[in-house]
């Protein structure tokens, strides 16, 4: 069937990758794979309980108000389009669309499967992921030439997140997703010792995988690198950061931003903990989230190093203040700040002029990132991080503008969407995205990167043979070729 992206995917020299669209689970064909990931009674309680998420979506006004619960997504997937509605449900269908909805190769994500990696139970949480993942690989692995569905990591501890990894690997599944990060308990949440950054009574905090992280994650990045996965992470895979969610009336106040704020921290907390550097050849991907935010970042990172790096932090030691000049300088042009000021002790009024407080035991707070310059900084930032954009985000055009630092070009990839609110007609998505390109945002070079490039790097960064046997595996065997080189540099020969 002909449709309006039809005409621009036949005049592109390039395919369209998709690497964040979605499905829509039918549920009765789920059960049967969590019957078998879960014992019965994990089962049972699983099927009768209804999750954190639904009770707040079920939620009355009055009882949001008096509880403060906040209002989430409403009519929240197709309905006007009956057939698109279909499409998110049933592969088979979609499959046959592809064409239509211009898209040649598609990376897929789950919606009924949002939330599953923050289960509190351990054990609940553990099956329930496997089991949905089984699901997918059952489902979908049949279409595995021109699709694939991403796999779900719970992540409250490496092994854990290891064992799925691996499990992932066994359905031949080759994507896989992680949260944006996970809430742990305070340990101390005694009022003397209360921060004014929390809230009163506040009892958890939200551990990113990175900077002041519970856990060292490394071992799931090594593992992730050695079975051939990129590091995807999708905000609602698993727990909800703390404040995200504010309004109880109003579920867009609520979602404007949401998830760019969350992917800004787990992406700044990977970073600035070293991992991108420490794993230079993983793609680590922030998906449905733009990239303007990741602009920004950039810019703010390089300021905030340049005046705070371990070099240049010393300028701001208060041992560096000479309190004699200092106090000659308030003598001398501050006589109007000193009058009314009987008994004035001089000595402590100026020392406690600076804004001091007490340094971290380790005062380089850039020492992870082992980089000379801001240039270098930069050229990290770059090198290995991607941001997923839908087809309607105009920031995509922030990627490659000449505003960056040293004009650093960030690796937009394109993220449709499928299958929910803001995609009201999947055949549109690829004409949406090339108005960019139609109203001078993009160049079609850009455009290439953002559509096929840079997704085709992320997906075969680890795994060089990602395509082999896709619709794609011609049109991307010299980005193939060139990350089976670079993996060879860092790994050592294929075997």
């Amino acid at each position: 069937m002909s449709s309006i992206s039809n005409p621009i995917r036949s005049r592109l020299g390039h395919p369209v990758i998709d690497v964040d669209g979605h499905v829509l689970e039918f549920m009765p064909a789920v059960l049967p794979f969590l019957r078998e990931a879960l014992s019965p009674s994990l089962f049972a309680r699983y099927v009768e309980g209804p999750s954190p998420l639904a009770k707040i979506m079920s939620a009355n006004p009055a009882t949001r108000l008096e509880t403060r619960s906040p209002q989430s997504a409403w009519w929240g997937t197709p309905a006007s389009n009956t057939r698109d509605l279909a499409t998110a449900a049933v592969p088979a269908l979609l499959y046959e669309r592809l064409d239509e909805i211009g898209i040649d190769y598609g990376v897929l994500y789950p919606t009924k499967g949002l939330g599953i990696a923050g289960i509190a139970d351990d054990e609940l949480r553990r099956g329930v992921c496997r089991g949905f993942n089984m699901f997918y690989a059952a489902t979908y692995g049949r279409f595995a030439d021109r699709m694939t569905m991403a796999g779900v990591i719970p992540m409250h501890t490496p092994l854990e997140a290891i064992a799925e990894i691996e499990h992932c690997k066994s359905l031949g599944l080759k994507v896989v997703g992680i949260p944006d990060g996970v809430r742990r308990p305070i340990q101390n949440t005694s009022a003397e010792f209360s921060s004014p950054f929390l809230i009163p009574g506040q009892s958890c905090w939200f551990d990113t995988f990175g900077i002041d992280s519970a856990h060292d994650y490394d071992p799931v990045w090594t593992k992730a690198q050695e079975l051939g996965f990129a590091i995807t992470c999708h905000g609602g895979l698993g727990d909800i950061p703390p404040f995200w969610f504010t309004s109880v009336t109003n579920y867009s106040f609520n979602h404007i931003g949401g998830f760019a704020s969350r992917m800004h921290t787990i992406c700044k907390s990977l970073f600035m903990a070293g991992v991108t550097q420490r794993f230079p050849r993983l793609g680590f991907a922030f998906l449905e989230c733009g990239v303007g935010w990741a602009s920004i970042l950039l810019a703010d990172m390089i300021e905030h190093w340049e005046k705070r790096n371990g070099t240049a932090i010393a300028d701001l030691d208060p041992n560096n203040i000479d309190w004699q000049m200092l106090e000659a300088y308030i003598r001398d042009y501050g006589a109007d700040l000193l009058a009314g000021c009987e008994d004035l002790d001089m000595a402590s009024a100026l020392r406690a002029l600076p804004g001091t407080g007490v340094p971290p035991t380790e005062r380089d707070e850039w020492r992870f990132l082992e980089v000379e310059s801001a240039r270098d900084l930069a050229a990290q930032f770059s090198s290995n991080l991607y941001f997923g954009c839908e087809a309607d985000d105009r920031t995509v055009a922030f990627a490659f503008s000449p505003a960056n630092p040293f004009g650093t070009r960030l690796r937009p990839v394109f993220s449709s969407d499928l299958s929910h609110w803001d995609v009201p007609e999947m055949a549109g998505v690829l004409s949406e995205a090339y108005e960019l390109v139609e109203e001078g945002l993009l160049s079609e070079q850009d455009f290439a990167e953002f559509v096929f490039q840079n997704p085709a790097r992320l997906l075969l960064g680890q795994n060089p043979d990602f395509f082999v046997g896709t619709a794609v595996e011609g049109e991307t065997a010299d980005l193939a070729e060139a990350a089976r080189e670079d993996r060879g540099v860092d790994l050592g020969s294929p075997e």
